[in-house]
């Protein structure tokens, strides 16, 4: 009991503090949001916590959003729909397949270096959604796969890549590695999201140039 009154006075601390440094807003739920599905996943995060985290009364996070359902399908599909405005202009583009992929890779990492909580989320906790929202996040899924397609076949057809026997594998091994970065990425760490970019690039094309 005693635990439980200790947290209670540090819940209302914090909602204090929320307070106090401006009103809340959409954003700063969906921020706090990501923190924790982040940190605890979705399933065992409340409103609740979420509210405590704003600094407000639960019920009053229902001014901004409707459930938590559709706060995380708002996360993930502004995570994807990042990368889907990065890399199809560069999959749409005229240079060489070499260099598009080079881009693309390039653009991925640098959208995971400036979005990487909602990523994971993105990326990882999608499943958790019903089913009509899955199937819109898994559209979006493949609108991302078709433009990486898109450069591996272009590639194949102008005999920059060599000819595969089936390139969709190839290219969900690419989109593996790219979102495994995930997990392994730091911001702290010695290469830049570029020279990362390189790396990975270079990886790639090993197994696909002639």
């Amino acid at each position: 009991m005693a635990k439980q009154r200790e947290l209670r006075v540090t819940r209302q601390r914090e909602r204090g503090t929320r307070a106090a440094s401006g009103p809340v807003s959409a954003e700063l739920i969906e921020r706090e949001a990501i923190r924790l599905f982040g940190e605890r996943t979705y399933p065992v995060v409340g409103m609740r916590d979420i509210s405590d985290a704003v600094g407000i009364l639960p019920g009053s996070l229902y001014v901004h959003i409707n459930s938590k359902e559709d706060l995380l399908i708002k996360i993930v599909e502004r995570g994807i729909r990042s990368y889907l405005d990065a890399i199809a202009p560069i999959a749409e583009s005229e240079q060489s397949a070499t260099i598009r992929l080079r881009k693309a890779i390039k653009a991925h990492m640098l959208v995971l270096a400036t979005a990487l909580e909602q990523t994971r989320v993105s990326f990882h906790q999608w499943t958790y959604l019903s089913s009509e929202h899955k199937e819109r996040v898994i559209l979006m899924r493949q609108r991302y796969e078709e433009l990486f397609s898109r450069i591996l076949n272009d590639g194949i057809s102008s005999g920059e890549f060599r000819d595969l026997s089936n390139p969709r594998i190839a290219v969900l091994a690419l989109i593996g590695m790219l979102n495994s970065a995930t997990e392994w990425y730091s911001p702290t760490g010695p290469l830049s999201p570029e020279a990362l970019s390189e790396v990975l690039a270079d990886n790639a094309l090993i197994g696909l140039q002639k």
